[in-house]
């Protein structure tokens, strides 16, 4: 991302998908409290303990990035796809930190998810049908 306007933009889109998500939360918190969850466990609510769960965080993020730093001829879904699994992981990491636990509300099968669930899991989606990671099927 070379262009200033493009780093703008994107930086935009990560500070609109983490408020988009914490607005959804705290909406669903005041007005609809008896559908939230509050996971204080991992993904998919597995136990782990804390301090794993947080390297586990770091780990993987510092993986993203260093993948995303390095990769080369970066397309918009690959950009895309960055910017949600990023602001979402993020907008999560923070709830957790400062409220220890996360809160998800949104009911699907026997699983409760939230909006920065949906983000990464479309980020994730949009990398792995990268044209660039395509081509080199």
């Amino acid at each position: 991302m070379k262009n200033i306007k493009e780093k703008i933009a994107y930086s935009l889109l990560f500070f609109l998908f983490f408020f988009l998500d914490q607005t959804t939360k705290h909406f669903v918190f005041k007005k609809h409290s008896a559908l939230i969850f509050e996971n204080e466990n991992f993904v998919f609510s597995l136990k782990v303990p804390t301090p794993l769960m947080y390297l586990t965080y770091i780990i993987l993020l510092g993986l993203l990035l260093n993948w995303f730093s390095k990769k080369q001829n970066k397309n918009t879904l690959d950009k895309l796809g960055f910017v949600l699994i990023f602001s979402g992981a993020v907008s999560n990491i923070s709830e957790r930190l400062f409220n220890g636990f996360v809160i998800d509300f949104v009911h699907i099968y026997n699983g409760v998810f939230n909006v920065a669930d949906f983000f990464i899991i479309l980020g994730i989606i949009l990398l792995f049908f990268s044209k660039d990671e395509l081509m080199k099927n």
